[in-house]
């Protein structure tokens, strides 16, 4: 069980290129990325001159990497992106992770107003 918080709230284009550059330039991933992921992603990272950077270009790409990036770890667990609806926040992790982290958010409000009365 795996899962890492990579933003709090919706995710900016800038927070899109971090994430992107991120997958680039860690040698270990580049074989596990398919060939229209390279696409998406190369994509995002294009440098532009337009004033708003291409930015629904760039977000629309994000969302099939978003959507289609997958990782299996070694013992067959597959990792993808997954967003928590309450806040948005951008996740990455197992499923598993994920419904874990998500039951104890929803725990959350409980345990405050015990500690709060």
């Amino acid at each position: 069980m795996l899962i890492i918080k990579l933003t709090d709230r919706r995710e900016t284009l800038d927070d899109i290129e971090k994430i992107c550059l991120y997958l680039t330039t860690h040698k270990e991933l580049l074989p596990l990325i398919t060939k229209e992921e390279v696409k998406d992603i190369s994509y995002i990272l294009k440098p532009t001159f337009k004033a708003d950077h291409n930015e629904a270009e760039k977000k629309a790409h994000w969302e099939k990497v978003f959507n289609e990036f997958t990782l299996t770890d070694n013992k067959g667990d597959e990792l993808r992106f997954h967003r928590e609806k309450q806040t948005d926040a951008l996740y990455f992790g197992t499923k598993k992770g994920f419904e874990t982290l998500t039951s104890i958010n929803n725990d959350e409000p409980a345990i405050k107003s015990i500690f709060n009365s």
